[in-house]
């Protein structure tokens, strides 16, 4: 399954077994007693104390955010008071794909660049 954080983009195939294998390394707590809400509000505070925020983070974050809400995007956008609003959707699979394409691109591009 595809899930975009932001402007992060990665594949992950299995939600719910990486969550069981990295909840303690994120420190959200036992996933199964947590609610819906609770990983969005986490995510949100976790990512935001973050400086910054590689592949395994963002796919720690898509097995939470998957796993307890089925949702395939969410968007952290800041707030006046410096903290960051999260804004949960479920995007169709093939607005997935074309942001995947595109930033695979914008990555070949950037890498011709340097060489």
């Amino acid at each position: 399954m595809l899930f975009l954080l932001n402007d992060h983009i990665v594949e992950l195939a299995s939600p719910e077994a990486r969550l069981l294998q990295r909840w303690r390394t994120m420190g959200c707590g036992d996933p199964r007693v947590l609610r819906a809400q609770e990983a969005i509000d986490f995510t949100a505070e976790y990512v935001g104390a973050l400086r910054n925020i590689d592949q395994d983070i963002v796919l720690d974050v898509a097995a939470l955010i998957i796993s307890k809400t089925g949702a395939n995007n969410l968007t952290l956008k800041p707030t006046a008071s410096g903290k960051l609003e999260p804004r949960l959707r479920d995007l169709p699979p093939m607005v997935l794909e074309t942001y995947q394409r595109g930033a695979a691109n914008d990555e070949a591009g950037r890498r011709l660049q340097t060489a």
